[in-house]
């Protein structure tokens, strides 16, 4: 895919051919939030929310209605494509090894980022779409529903929120641990590691979860906090915001060092404002 000169706000694809608005992407996840997503907000009945692989993996019906939504307009923007949803690979009706096709474009699709968040009324959740074709992730759009927050991205382009482009805050190579500012959330790390990671987090400056992932990559590409460090790197929790590091002047890889691309699953994800910073903080937490 290449940015069409004169039109920042249009994909092209090489191989397909196909041009995609980004800017009608982003009214199709504004529609989809208005009628499925915020009605529901703090008025959630007990029976419209249940559990997935354990209780505290929530899914609503704001999660299923807004998926389906989401589905129908974005694969009758690109006729022909595939979608891989949060909700549909978890029932079982969507294979997401199709994100290894090499041409075939594809939506993904996390309809409500932070879902515990918004079951239980907190406001820090989001929709994340991506775009992956070629299996390579080609564009991106994170919205924070309760904030009114749409950001963009796209591969070679820039990241970008209601015009303004976002840059990661800029830290010298040899800047101490100590005064690093990031996010982690050590539950689904390998027990194995776990006791050494959760000891060496101690020499952070800060570090929390918002238990969003997209609030999370907003807050970096903002140049609010300098890293962050996932060890369960599902391709809807993630796609969209590695690049929009990597489109902010960030670096995103693995824990061992190799790119994240789509469909990865195993091996955990550290996003941090350069490859210098990538290094130290993989070699501090990592044994």
């Amino acid at each position: 895919m290449k940015k069409i000169k004169g039109n920042s706000n249009v994909i092209s694809g090489i191989k397909t051919g196909m041009n995609i608005d980004q800017d009608k992407v982003a009214d199709f996840i504004r529609q989809v939030a208005e009628e499925r997503i915020s009605p529901r907000f703090q008025k959630l009945q007990a029976s419209e929310i249940n559990t997935k692989s354990g209780p505290n993996d929530l899914v609503t019906i704001a999660d299923l209605e807004a998926e389906i939504d989401l589905t129908r307009l974005l694969s009758g923007l690109t006729p022909g494509s595939l979608v891989v949803g949060e909700e549909a690979v978890s029932q079982g009706k969507v294979d997401i090894n199709c994100l290894y096709q090499m041409d075939t474009p594809i939506w993904v699709i996390d309809p409500v980022d932070g879902t515990h968040n918004f079951a239980t009324g907190k406001p820090v959740f989001a929709t994340i779409i991506s775009l992956v074709q070629g299996g390579i992730t080609r564009a991106g759009w994170i919205y924070d529903i309760p904030g009114n927050r749409m950001c963009m991205t796209q591969q070679g382009a820039g990241t970008y929120m209601h015009g303004r482009r976002l840059k990661m805050r800029e830290l010298a190579d040899n800047t101490s641990m100590d005064v690093l500012q990031g996010f982690i959330s050590t539950q689904f790390v390998p027990r194995e590691i776990k006791p050494q990671v959760q000891e060496k987090v101690a020499v952070f400056a800060k570090t929390d979860t918002w238990m969003c992932c997209a609030h999370e990559y907003l807050s970096l590409c903002q140049g609010e906090r300098d890293f962050s460090f996932y060890s369960r790197i599902k391709p809807w929790d993630h796609l969209a915001g590695a690049l929009m590091v990597a489109e902010s002047g960030g670096y995103a890889r693995k824990w061992d060092g190799t790119a994240y691309v789509p469909g990865e699953q195993v091996g955990g994800l550290i996003n941090a404002a350069s490859p210098a910073l990538y290094d130290a903080i993989r070699k501090h937490l990592i044994p």
